[in-house]
């Protein structure tokens, strides 16, 4: 896992460096991905690529071309056969400190592997517990920014009160996890928060939407309030690294009697078939 792909070259991990004046290090100053590799096959890198190209596009940069051929070469030369690949394009490297940045600026671009150990099914069928907190990150949660430190808190202080992830709350609207999308069940119909710049285009999201109907199952995507989380009949998570994370408890309120619900365990049975069969 060592290999790393930077500015053209594929070098060893400790061998990687990137100048102070990098505007991704002095300003959070970029976008990224994060791509899951299953038996050596990347998965859905159409959709994620597409929407790197929306990011860059929000944050005034140019695509980068040759990104697949790249994502290809980093497999092969990696010994594992699942993990995911992080890639990160930050606007560049400038001569000086400066909120202002050149038109010519050239980007720099890394790609390296990464492990991210999918919860195990005993987990999964035992559940996690959540907590709810104002969604104080900036108003532009559409673009998959590399400056997370709002998501970073957000994460740390679900993680140091035993919960798996922070729902977020912005004028009383659920938006998304600090580290996922999220969705509800009640009275058997399915709903997760509608696209907006307040949350990201989740991947595993559309794809879980996409499962969803094409499984007779009625998913709606619409204003979700905290109230309609608290009355939920079963609520999960879903991210890249774990495509359906069972939520039982919410703060002190108990999700379907503390019993993972029977909707969520089959969403994360259809999403796990595809996967494997992918």
């Amino acid at each position: 896992m060592d290999q790393v792909y930077l500015n053209g070259s594929f070098l060893p991990r400790s061998e990687a460096q990137i100048p102070i004046m990098d505007r991704g290090f002095l300003f959070g100053d970029g976008v990224y991905e994060l791509i899951p590799v299953f038996n050596k096959k990347v998965f859905l890198l159409e959709e994620h690529l597409k929407r790197l190209k929306n990011s860059l596009n929000l944050i005034q940069m140019n695509d980068v071309k040759g990104l697949d051929k790249i994502i290809s070469t980093l497999i092969k030369k990696n010994t594992k056969n699942t993990f995911f690949i992080y890639l990160h394009i930050s606007r560049g490297v400038q001569s000086s400190r400066n909120h202002i940045y050149s038109e010519h600026i050239e980007p720099t671009v890394l790609l390296m592997c990464e492990d991210y150990p999918a919860f195990s099914e005993d987990l999964i069928k035992k559940g996690f517990q959540a907590t709810m907190q104002d969604d104080f990150r900036w108003m532009k949660s559409n673009i998959k920014s590399i400056s997370l430190l709002g998501n970073v808190l957000l994460k740390n202080y679900a993680s140091s009160n035993g919960c798996y992830e922070t729902l977020l709350i912005r004028n009383k609207k659920l938006t998304e996890g600090s580290t996922s999308n999220v969705f509800i069940v009640k009275d058997e119909i399915i709903y997760t928060p509608k696209l907006s710049n307040e949350l990201l285009p989740g991947v595993t999201r559309g794809l879980l939407i996409k499962l969803l109907n094409e499984n007779h199952l009625k998913v709606i995507e619409s204003d979700i309030y905290e109230s309609d989380v608290v009355n939920a009949d079963e609520v999960w998570c879903s991210s890249s690294t774990n495509a359906v994370v069972p939520i039982i408890k919410v703060d002190d309120n108990i999700v379907n009697n503390g019993r993972v619900g029977n909707i969520t365990m089959k969403v994360h049975k259809i999403a796990q078939d595809f996967i494997i069969n992918f």
